[in-house]
């Protein structure tokens, strides 16, 4: 059991010795926490005590045994209260209409430049203001219950499983409406939820409860990459137990840690592979494998990796290939404590435009001749904002319905290129978005993608196309869109790639984002292949470098970096200048972020996918 104390100067509740009976028994046993300030997330599965444990935060509740201390740690805020509650069972008031639950909360000082009718647009509310909750659905009623508790402006707010009743698709927006609100005004949260995808996305810190007893308390980051054991890594979703597994079926020689995230693995298909597929389930976001064989041919291992799609048969043979291995890059950090960290004077953020309901992420960046910034969003969209970060143009994609673009390229004739990934095409548009042409179809040969991912142009109007799925290769063409050569192939060796990803042209050579073999891989743009980046200056620990840019002098690299959320800046050696950034939802953190680029003012932009933001920062 893990009750490791937040390492934080404020906190929100201290319980010692805890404990909550009723008529059939024991709810809650021996339960000493500290709640922090922040986000916090408490799980456990069905009757592990979650309701009652935030009963006992908001005082509904009293412990049988023990002490609950609400500590005074946070700044006071005058006419506002100190907490709010959402009961599991909502608590609406059934003689007020869906306006007045939100008047009625909020202070009279906040009134004065805050409108309530906002919170009913942000959650989709407005249309409902005059309906009384009898009259609601129950994803409406869950809507209200959250939009009230934020109108109370409450200095900390305690959900219990907040939008439950809201659809898959719907929920995301949702808590980004939270999120900001509660930043914005330093408000904590702490909420119950079982969904593993939701407390990775929104809290930092997490307590599991198994039948009244708290087994983990501490960071979330801590228990999905550093998790005690599998009961427990189950929590935050699925989990590899590598001592189940031969080592002769795993190709690295290091010796591997015991759990493994799907992320983190990788299952291909090898006619030499120690085991066989037994069965396969391709789930979307991960693929349930269950082999047999192996030395030890009485278990048969069930594991989980991420392949772009399914690919993997009944009956083939397979190896295990491990991708993170070291838990000073899984921690987002640099193994050298002395690496020095990059500064900005000032940074600027803001959301790309609303899409209905929903908030889209940018994903790809590029800058034109005048500074212009040009972002692919996954909406299908591209949009060009000026130098003064002001959207002046934007265009959709041809198509996006099966999937979203990913890389943007400004052309020496003018024209945009997007590699129009789940199309398996390079889109060819003029400045005002009327596609010009198209480049590749389906297939594995010459001038055919799978997933293409980025383009790049070098002084002579060459293009390069990196591309990923089983079939991961630069493609190099003529302006005119000739195939003329391609390099590189699926592995881990050098030369090889797992997902090529963002690239860029200096000086006779590209150097491509090698994203899940956790490297830069230099080659002339002859396609021959010259150096794994940083081999000769010490190793450069990368966590799933995603793209990469060129400073305005073509002597410094900047690299973003998709699985650490932050940014390292090298020499062209790959000697490490800088870091900036964690993983995180603050100013100064970044959540899987999956491009960059640079400006002639040396200004960098980071497509923060994760959180839904465009980051500029200024130096």
């Amino acid at each position: 059991m893990s009750t490791l104390s937040p390492q934080s100067e404020s906190l929100l509740w201290s319980l010692t010795d805890v404990s909550l009976n009723w008529a059939k028994g024991t709810r809650l046993t021996e339960i000493n926490l500290e709640i922090p300030a922040g986000v916090t997330a408490v799980m456990g599965y069905s009757g592990a005590g979650k309701t009652s444990l935030l009963n006992l935060l908001v005082q509904f509740e009293r412990p049988d045994r023990g002490t609950v201390t609400r500590t005074e740690t946070l700044p006071s805020q005058a006419n506002c209260l100190d907490l709010f509650w959402v009961p599991h069972t909502l608590g609406l008031w059934p003689q007020y209409t869906v306006l007045e639950h939100l008047t009625l909360v909020c202070p009279q000082t906040e009134l004065e430049h805050f409108s309530p009718e906002s919170l009913l647009d942000d959650f989709n509310l407005k249309p409902l203001a005059s309906k009384y909750p009898g009259q609601l659905s129950q994803g409406e009623a869950s809507r209200l219950a959250v939009a009230r508790a934020l109108a109370s402006h409450a200095r900390v707010i305690v959900l219990d499983e907040p939008l439950v009743h809201v659809d898959q698709a719907h929920w995301p927006a949702y808590w980004d409406v939270i999120r900001q609100f509660c930043q914005e005004r330093q408000i904590s949260l702490v909420f119950s939820s079982h969904s593993p995808e939701l407390v990775l996305r929104e809290a930092t810190y997490l307590v599991c409860l198994e039948q009244g007893r708290t087994v983990f308390a501490g960071d979330v980051n801590e228990l999905y990459y550093d998790p005690p054991s599998r009961q427990l890594a189950s929590y935050l979703g699925p989990v590899n137990d590598l001592s189940m597994v031969d080592r002769q079926a795993i190709a690295e020689n290091e010796k591997p840690p015991r759990f493994t995230r799907p992320e983190q693995l990788s299952i291909v298909s090898d006619d030499q592979g120690v085991y066989e597929v037994q069965d396969v389930k391709f789930c979307g976001s991960v693929e349930e494998v269950t082999l047999s064989g192996g030395v030890n041919s009485q278990t048969s291992p069930t594991l989980y990796h991420r392949p772009a799609r399914a690919s993997l048969l009944k009956g083939e043979r397979v190896s295990i290939r491990l991708l993170l291995l070291f838990l000073c890059i899984l921690f987002q950090t640099s193994c050298n404590d002395k690496t020095p960290q990059l500064t900005f004077s000032e940074t600027v953020q803001w959301p790309v435009p609303a899409e209905d309901l929903k908030v889209p992420a940018p994903r790809s960046l590029n800058v034109g001749p005048g500074d212009e910034l040009y972002v692919l969003d996954n909406a299908g969209r591209v949009l060009v904002y000026n130098s003064e970060n002001e959207l002046f143009r934007q265009w959709e994609m041809p198509d996006f319905e099966i999937g979203k673009p990913e890389g943007i390229c400004l052309l020496k004739n003018g024209q945009i290129a997007v590699a129009d990934t789940h199309y398996h095409r390079v889109v060819f548009f003029d400045q005002h978005g009327k596609v010009l042409k198209y480049l590749g179809e389906l297939g594995e040969g010459p001038g055919q993608f799978i997933y293409p991912v980025s383009v790049v142009q070098d002084p002579s109007g060459n293009m390069y196309v990196s591309e990923y799925g089983d079939n991961d290769r630069v493609q190099k063409f003529s302006e005119q869109g000739d195939f003329l050569l391609e390099f590189g192939s699926v592995g881990t060796g050098p030369g090889e790639f797992q997902r090529a990803a963002g690239m860029i042209w200096h000086d006779g050579k590209i150097y491509i984002c090698d994203a899940v073999n956790n490297r830069i891989q230099v080659f002339s743009d002859e396609g021959r292949f010259l150096e794994i980046l940083g081999t000769k200056t010490g190793g450069l620990p990368l966590y799933y470098p995603y793209d990469i840019a060129i400073d305005r002098h073509h002597n410094q690299l900047y690299i973003v970096e998709y699985g650490a959320g932050r940014i390292t800046k090298t020499e062209l050696s790959g000697r490490i200048l800088g870091v900036y950034g964690k993983t995180g939802m603050n100013q100064g953190e970044f959540l899987t972020p999956w491009g960059l680029t640079v400006n002639s003012k040396d200004q960098v932009y980071v497509a923060d996918t994760g959180n839904r933001l465009i980051v500029k920062l200024i130096p």
